[in-house]
Order: structure tokens, then C-alpha cells, then sequence
């Protein structure tokens, strides 16, 4: 199945899941499905408590993370409609940042990309309506965060904001290297100290 295929097999299973009445309990992917997220971004919120609310089976104080998670429709609406934003910036300081860690900027994600070939935007970060729009229009490239902030932008402001979280968790994860080599070798260092002293002749005193 190509990628047109796959966007309106998309929009398609999409549309049947809006047609459903609000009181219907949705599974996990089912609701991933519905909010255009995946199934780990609802584990991650279920784990933060960012997420819509859900019901989980089984009795009350019982242990496993696997047990079944339902989403009432209505619930994920609310959700959808709490999180509504007027730009991809309010989205980004919503999110605190997009990026903290090595995974995260070397994650694969999917990116606008422009008639001339530039970077257009994070499809993640563009609003449910403008995503509709774009559909069929603007090609979709998915790559590492990291690889696209080495392309050139359509937009210099996106650009710049995008790499500078980039740059923020390589020169954090720089500083933890050198942090760690100086640890090293001062460890060494007190190691070869210890070795030295306990090796030094025993001088005694007339």
C-alpha cells in the first residue's frame, strides 16, 4: 500500500471512529488512532499524568502496568478540545520543550517538507486543521530530529528555534562527557597517589 493509501485508510478507519457515539470506550490504539498520536505517546502520558482520563480493569490496588486501558470518547474530546493552541511556539512551551534527551533528538519524527526541498515544520507540531490541509499537498519525510536541523528552512525563526533546543541537549550531554572524564581522572589520579604512598619506603627516626 503506497503512502496515499495509507493517509486515507487513515482518514478513513479516523472518520468511523468520530461517527461513534461520545459514551463509547475506545482501547488504547483506537484512541492513538483518534487523536492522531501513537500508543506509546499514551503510555508516556498515562505515566506523567498529562493524558486524557481512562479507566483500567482490574481490582483497586492491583499490580501490572499491562492491564487493559479504555478511553471513553467524550474523554478524549475534552482532552483534544483543553489542549487547543494558536501556534507551534505555544505548543513547544506548552510541551516545556520538545527535546531533553539524546533519544529525543535523534528519534525518528516526521517533517513538512517544502516544493524546494526546506524543512517546513515538525508534522507534530502543525494543528489538526492546517495537518488536513497539507495532506496530499506537502510531502512528509521522516528522519532524526538532529538531521533536520541540519537542513536548510523554510522559515529562519522556526529554524533557529528548532536547532537551539537541539543544541541545548548536545552541549548538556557535552558537558556530562567532560564531567565524567574529569571524574576519571581525578579518580586515577587519587588511586595513583594512594599506590605511590603505600610503595614509599618507611623512613625511621633515630
Amino acid at each position: 500500500m503506497g503512502s496515499t493509501d495509507q493517509i486515507l485508510a487513515s482518514l478513513d478507519i479516523l472518520e468511523r471512529l468520530h461517527r461513534l457515539p461520545d459514551s463509547v470506550a475506545l482501547t488504547t490504539s483506537e484512541a492513538a488512532v483518534f487523536l492522531r498520536s501513537s500508543v506509546s505517546a499514551l503510555e508516556a502520558m498515562r505515566a506523567n499524568g498529562s493524558g486524557p482520563a481512562y479507566s483500567q480493569a482490574g481490582a483497586r490496588g492491583a499490580a501490572g502496568a499491562n492491564q487493559k486501558c479504555l478511553y471513553e470518547k467524550a474523554d478524549l474530546l475534552a482532552w483534544q478540545r483543553s489542549n487547543k493552541i494558536a501556534s507551534t511556539m505555544e505548543a513547544a512551551v506548552r510541551k516545556g520543550q520538545l527535546f531533553s534527551t539524546l533519544f529525543d533528538v535523534a528519534r525518528v519524527e516526521a517533517f513538512w517538507i517544502d516544493p524546494s526541498g526546506r524543512v517546513a515544520g515538525m508534522v507534530e507540531q502543525t494543528l489538526a486543521g492546517e495537518v488536513v490541509a497539507r495532506l496530499g499537498v506537502v510531502d512528509i519525510a521522516w528522519m532524526p530530529a538532529v538531521d533536520a536541523a541540519a537542513m536548510e528552512w523554510g522559515d529562519l525563526g522556526a529554524h533557529k528555534r528548532f536547532a537551539a533546543e537541539i543544541e541545548t541537549v548536545l552541549c548538556d550531554q557535552s558537558r556530562a562527557i567532560r564531567a565524567g572524564i574529569e571524574a576519571t581522572d581525578i579518580a586515577r589520579s587519587l588511586a595513583d597517589d594512594s599506590v605511590g604512598a603505600s610503595r614509599a619506603p618507611l623512613v625511621l627516626k633515630s
